[in-house]
C-alpha cells in the first residue's frame, strides 16, 4: 500500500509531541463509502487541510525553521502525486484557516495543534485500514 510509509512517518512524529485533551466536538458530516474512491479523495484532502493547518500553528509556535508539517506533506505528495492540485490546495486551505485565527502562539494555539496532530493520526489511520 502507497500510505503505508505515510502512516508510519506519521505515527514517529506524533511520537515525539505530547498530546493534549480533545473537547467535545461536533460529529463530522456522513462520509461517502468507506474504502471507495470518493471517500479515499475526501480522506487524503481532510488529511492535507489538517497538515496545513498544524504546518501553521507549529511554525508560530516553533519558528519557520520547523518544517516537520511541511515535509510530511511533501512526502504525501510523491506519494499520491496524481492527487497533487487537490493536496496542495487542501493544504493551504487549513493554512489559512489557522493564521486567520491565530496571530500569536499561546496556549490555546499549541492545543489546537496537538488536536490537529491526533486528528491526522486518526485519518492516516484509516487510510493505512483501507486495503
Amino acid at each position: 500500500m502507497r500510505l503505508a510509509p505515510i502512516v508510519f512517518a506519521f505515527c514517529l512524529a506524533l511520537a515525539a509531541v505530547p498530546a493534549a485533551a480533545q473537547p467535545d466536538q461536533a460529529p463530522p458530516p456522513p462520509a461517502p463509502q468507506r474504502g471507495g474512491p470518493d471517500w479515499y479523495q475526501a480522506q487524503l484532502t481532510e488529511l492535507s487541510t489538517v497538515l496545513g493547518g498544524a504546518h501553521y500553528l507549529r511554525i508560530l509556535c516553533q519558528g519557520r525553521g520547523d518544517q516537520r508539517w511541511r515535509d510530511y506533506m511533501k512526502g504525501v505528495i510523491d506519494r499520491e502525486p496524481a492527487q497533487r492540485n487537490n493536496l496542495v490546495a487542501g493544504f493551504n486551505a487549513g493554512f489559512r484557516e489557522q493564521e486567520a485565527r491565530y496571530d500569536h502562539c499561546d496556549t490555546y494555539a499549541s492545543q489546537t495543534e496537538a488536536e490537529l496532530r491526533a486528528r491526522g493520526l486518526r485519518i492516516a489511520n484509516g487510510l493505512s485500514a483501507r486495503r
